[in-house]
């Protein structure tokens, strides 16, 4: 975009302790777009109190064109207050600047026309119930930034649909720009990798991986009412991620479906909690199946990281998750238990197709690098940058 247009990209989601697909996708695009656009300049900007007296830097030399701004106030003090007073403005804290990429729906505050929003699902529309934390002062915000962003990023092309359908937006400012994967990350793990964490957890057999923050739209419940209604009786499942702030009470309904399944069932299923990269990676490659049958998704990155591990994935059909699988996974009803056990039956007890979803799945994955959607979110910023110099 040249050396005189200066970008600043809210880096906050990047160091969320226990990061979410938001703030893989931040980190993902802070290492990228740089990197894709070497003539402009990059600005992480994030809060952090803790690094006052040592200065230290979380992205030093992620890209030679990207430099970051810490603002050393802590986040339960600067989110009611900017929510609140809209103040202190961004421009104050992290220089003047041409874009703004709000990577989590919405900007701090600022009077700048030129912020591009990032809205990754529209979940809160869909199953309300799930977002409580997407309240009436953030749905106003939300509504407010949509008319005057001069653009919007989205993963998908089902969540642009539901953008235009639940929101008043101008069609042309909104781009979609699907999310990468670093398939090398999560390439398969060695077997020593695999065998231990499968010790570290009592894994002890063929399993069922789900992965993923506990949340009421991620459809725990019926997966496991599933796994206890399947004719396979060898296999476990996995259940990787843990609490979500958002909705603290879902992992004692999560408890109850475990607990009500028979007890030969009950003993086979295994709560790991929230798991490092590292510890994902090795849990994801010793998978049968990953099962990922998600009420709702804005895109879905598990699916993608199970292609990259050359596991095969059982998923939804409805929302992004088709436009992401391809046909690369088994689709199924996730409000139908019966139709999320007969996939898993399917899948278990069918080697040849478990190979050809494989084959399928490495070939798909192939098509979501981060380098594509860093090269596509540059092109989304330099017509934001246009039509907010037009005014």
């Amino acid at each position: 975009m040249g050396a005189d247009v200066r970008v600043v990209i809210d880096a906050r989601p990047a160091l969320d302790p226990h990061r979410t697909g938001i703030g893989m996708y931040t980190a993902a695009v802070l290492r990228h777009v740089p990197a894709a656009d070497p003539d402009g300049r990059y600005v992480a900007w994030y809060l952090d109190v803790r690094g006052t007296l040592s200065n230290r830097r979380w992205f030093r030399g992620w890209a030679p064109n990207l430099s970051e701004r810490a603002t050393r106030v802590p986040t339960r003090v600067f989110a009611p207050v900017s929510v609140r007073a809209n103040l202190p403005r961004l421009e104050w804290l992290a220089g003047r600047f041409d874009l703004a990429l709000a990577t989590n729906f919405l900007p701090p505050p600022t009077g700048s026309r030129g912020v591009v929003l990032v809205v990754h699902d529209l979940a809160f529309d869909h199953h309300p119930e799930t977002a409580p934390h997407h309240n009436p002062r953030w749905r106003h915000l939300f509504d407010d930034w949509l008319s005057r962003a001069a653009g919007v990023i989205v993963p998908s092309a089902a969540t642009r649909e539901d953008l235009l359908r639940f929101h008043e937006v101008d069609a042309e400012r909104v781009d979609v720009v699907a999310h990468g994967t670093d398939a090398e990350a999560f390439r398969p793990a060695k077997p020593g990798e695999i065998d231990a964490v499968r010790r570290r957890h009592g894994i002890d057999g063929r399993y069922v991986l789900f992965l993923g923050g506990l949340e009421p739209r991620k459809n725990l419940e019926p997966l496991v009412r599933a796994f206890g209604a399947m004719v396979t009786d060898d296999a476990w499942l996995v259940i990787a991620g843990g609490e979500v702030r958002w909705a603290p009470g879902y992992v004692a309904d999560v408890e109850r479906a475990i607990a009500a399944l028979p007890p030969a069932r009950r003993s086979r299923v295994v709560r790991t909690g929230y798991v490092a990269d590292v510890e994902r990676r090795a849990l994801l490659s010793g998978a049968e199946i990953l099962a990922y049958p998600s009420r709702y998704e804005g895109f879905g990155f598990p699916v993608l990281e199970a292609f990259a591990a050359n596991v095969p994935v059982l998923t939804s059909d409805v929302s992004s998750l088709p436009e992401v699988a391809g046909d690369a996974a088994i689709l199924v009803d996730p409000a139908d238990a019966s139709s999320i056990a007969g996939g898993l039956d399917e899948l278990l007890g069918d080697d040849d197709l478990r190979n050809v979803l494989r084959a399928a799945g490495t070939t798909r994955v192939a098509a979501f690098t981060w380098e594509r959607c860093a090269r596509e979110t540059v092109a989304a910023l330099r017509k934001a940058r246009d039509r907010a110099a037009g005014g």
